[in-house]
């Protein structure tokens, strides 16, 4: 059964990362975006973007975890990226799974290398093993948008959420 709830999972993940992706370059074309000082268009270059996410008690063997990022800047940047420090060259969209949090890590920092006009943020955690504890937090120039707490103790539990910013 589990494996067809994986199955069912991975099929489900792969049309959130999709949407989250297409929503991410919708809202960057946004009527916002093209007037004066409107939203985060050209008048004012952009927002700079930090997600951190915290999880412990991830099975990799039998745990989900999905967490996606993507964006744009106004210059096609490939390079926006980096997880922990590190940039993530060629990449506009950025993601972990359940093995990122299994070894010594269960924090990771995604952010911007330089402002971007569009966020699209996605999470899925699903809980097939012990409990999964942890947060999410999105900040947009500093300021703390999104701050949601994961705490899933039962078996199937199911943590979904998926913003476009």
């Amino acid at each position: 059964m589990k494996k067809i709830n994986l199955h069912r999972t991975f099929r489900n993940a792969f049309a959130f990362l999709l949407t989250a992706l297409l929503l991410g370059f919708v809202s960057s074309c946004s009527k916002d975006d093209d007037e004066p000082g409107g939203g985060d268009g050209p008048g004012n270059g952009g927002a700079n973007y930090k997600i951190t996410v915290t999880l412990n008690g991830v099975n990799a063997t039998d745990d989900y975890v999905s967490v996606v990022a993507s964006g744009s800047d106004y210059q096609n940047s490939t390079s926006i990226w980096k997880i922990n420090g590190t940039v993530q060259n060629g990449q506009t969209a950025v993601g972990l799974n359940d093995s990122n949090f299994e070894g010594a890590t269960k924090t990771y920092i995604i952010e911007t290398n330089s402002p971007i006009v569009a966020l699209a943020a996605s999470i899925q955690v699903i809980n097939f093993h012990s409990a999964i504890t942890g947060t999410y937090k999105v900040e947009k120039n500093g300021t703390a948008i999104v701050n949601e707490t994961i705490n899933l103790t039962t078996d199937g539990a199911d943590f979904t959420k998926q913003y476009s910013l």
